[in-house]
């Protein structure tokens, strides 16, 4: 018998559409279920519609079973202790101040005893490795560490289920690596049943029992993976999703059916050995997948470098430091230029100060030691990590309108409204931080270009209306922004921000959150962008999408820029900090970083 059950089960939000409709699935004790689809799918709802304790307001249809029973008439107690819940951003979750009080509350709330409390706590801290930072502050905790105490605090009670909202979007690629890795455990060992929903599959896919694809509130494929490979790699909407192993392969089949009699790949080792085999068969007819003759990626690389030393600049940083205490410096010794036009990634672990030396080149922080010098009349556009910072109004469509005045602050303005960063997207530099190329101007922003009637600095409602279709909010346009889906909400908070056409336009993980078409039109919208003059710097933890579509890439490391150079000769040069496409690749194309590479060297 299956632990859960949907039976014709649909849900819809109030005066809204269905967001689930005829859903049918059964999850066995044990499984590992991933949840993969669009933003605003329906993959948080289906799984919060598990929880009674957080399920969503609205109508549904249907019936959901637990272990036999409807889950509506679960009782309180069995429901919070056997079905776990983590949420997306692991500080959602957190309510005390050190880890120790964290991973107690639960169990307190449940009445157990002082005794049973210690003995649980201290099992699972020993275990997952937190013992020695029980009495630290959880502020100061790294993303991994957070999201690793949000699960103790769940464990400890004992659950049969746990339910995963992106639980790795917040992560760096190490610190997602190693979470997955105790997932696995606990499912594998513990034989807990697991439902996750993600948008980075590659490193959960190849250990998964089954995958559920969703498309506008309906079950379009629901499979063991390779099935669901060998099914969804010709829909050109669930084809993305697949993991860059996967793709490759399938992109090399087109070329040599050879590849057509081998199991479908899943992981690196797997992927590897196809590449091996199916190197060794073409040898029987003197031929060979490493390339006769490669590009000169060096001439290329230099090429690019000359380009940007060339052009002028739009913003300096000079011996840049920064500490959030004094006994903790962040950031140690910054130099850096941002040219007109660019595309740059930074890059580096969580809590390394990617954020922090963004919100300081964006004006919202000042440097406790160095100097910023930006280009006369630099309009500065900035997109936080968190996009709910950026909402105020009732309706996403409200929030449109509003762009104007609010988003265009004198520098008084910002004295006034000092540390209010939702009212500080765009904004004035500090003077005694921040120098300009012009002294004389003393504010950034011309009010009369803005305010007195030249319209041109504000899209027309035509080219809104344009940018929200691109985007995919024209439904969404009567939702309250926090009603939206996480990637939804990166994509408002984004439009937002392009709505006031600047020059420099500051993302704090723009991907995260975003499912793989999202992040394709995202992609598309920002190159056409630069091309017209737009420069781009973003923080992201999406190595695969940095390779892609930056022009340089910057590694923070020990408060530093350890490297800064093109992507090709940043991730080419890594084993572990780089893009799925070169670990699979890089025993004959280890100049190749991303798909497009691959097809070009292979000519697939």
């Amino acid at each position: 018998m299956s632990l859960i059950k949907f039976e014709d089960f649909s849900f819809r939000y109030p005066h809204q559409e269905n967001t689930l409709s005829q859903i049918n699935l059964e999850v066995g004790e044990g499984e590992f279920i991933l949840l993969c689809g669009p933003s605003g799918s329906g993959k948080t709802t289906l799984l919060s519609n598990l929880k009674n304790e957080i399920h969503p307001p609205g109508d549904s249809d249907g019936i959901i079973y637990y272990d036999g029973q409807n889950i509506r008439d679960m009782p309180p107690e069995q429901s919070a202790s056997e079905i776990g819940f983590l949420f997306q951003n692991p500080e959602d979750q957190m309510v005390s101040d050190n880890v120790l009080q964290e991973i107690a509350f639960p169990l307190e709330n449940m009445g157990l005893s002082t005794c049973e409390i210690r003995n649980r706590v201290a099992e699972m801290t020993a275990f997952f490795g937190l013992d020695k930072h029980l009495y630290q502050n959880v502020n100061e905790l790294s993303g991994g560490q957070k999201q690793l105490v949000n699960l103790c605090s769940l464990l400890v009670l004992k659950p049969r289920v746990l339910l995963l909202d992106e639980p790795t979007s917040q992560l760096d690629p190490i610190a997602a690596y190693d979470f997955l890795s105790i997932l696995r455990r606990l499912n594998e060992e513990f034989s807990i049943t697991i439902m996750a929903t993600e948008h980075k599959i590659d490193n959960m896919f190849p250990f998964i029992d089954k995958a559920i694809f969703l498309k506008e509130g309906y079950v379009q494929y629901s499979d063991k993976p390779r099935y669901i490979c060998s099914q969804a790699c010709s829909d050109h909407v669930f084809s993305n999703y697949l993991p860059y192993v996967t793709r490759i392969n399938f992109l090399l089949q087109s070329k040599y059916d050879y590849l057509g009699t081998l199991e479908i790949p899943l992981n690196i080792r797997e992927g590897h050995s196809n590449l091996n085999l199916l190197n060794q068969e073409l040898k029987k007819s003197q031929r060979s997948l490493h390339p006769t003759r490669s590009r000169d990626y060096e001439e290329e690389n230099e090429n690019t470098k000359a380009m940007d030393k060339s052009r002028n600049t739009l913003l300096s940083c000079k011996n840049v430091w920064f500490g959030y205490v004094p006994e903790h410096i962040v950031l140690k010794g910054i130099f850096m230029n941002i040219h007109p036009g660019e595309f740059l990634s930074i890059l580096g672990g969580n809590g390394t100060g990617k954020t922090t030396l963004l919100q300081i080149l964006a004006g919202l922080m000042k440097p406790k030691k160095g100097k910023i010098s930006y280009r006369k009349d630099l309009n500065l556009g900035y997109v936080h990590q968190n996009p709910m910072i950026h909402f105020q109004k009732e309706t996403v469509q409200e929030e449109f309108q509003k762009v104007s005045f609010e988003d265009h602050l004198t520098l008084s303005d910002v004295k006034m409204r000092k540390g209010k960063l939702f009212k500080s997207i765009f904004k004035s530099k500090d003077s005694d931080s921040v120098t300009k190329t012009n002294p004389a101007s003393e504010e950034l922003f011309d009010h009369k270009r803005f305010f007195d009637g030249e319209k041109e600095s504000f899209p027309s409602e035509n080219e809104k209306m344009e940018l929200i279709e691109l985007f995919g909010l024209s439904n969404l346009l009567g939702k309250h922004p926090y009603d939206c889906s996480g990637g939804e909400q990166q994509k408002i908070a984004i439009v937002k921000a392009l709505l006031t056409r600047p020059d420099i336009l500051f993302l704090d993980e723009p991907t995260k959150g975003m499912d793989p078409i999202s992040k394709l039109n995202l992609a598309d919208l920002l190159k056409k962008l630069q091309k017209k003059g737009l420069t781009i710097v973003m923080t992201t933890h999406d190595l695969d999408f940095a390779a892609e579509y930056s022009q340089r890439c910057m590694l923070i490391f020990n408060g530093g820029i350890q490297v800064d150079d093109t992507p090709r000769a940043v991730f080419s040069s890594n084993n572990f900090y780089t893009t799925f496409v070169n670990r699979m690749v890089k025993d004959y194309l280890p100049q190749g970083v991303t798909l497009s590479d691959v097809k070009k060297e292979w000519a697939v």
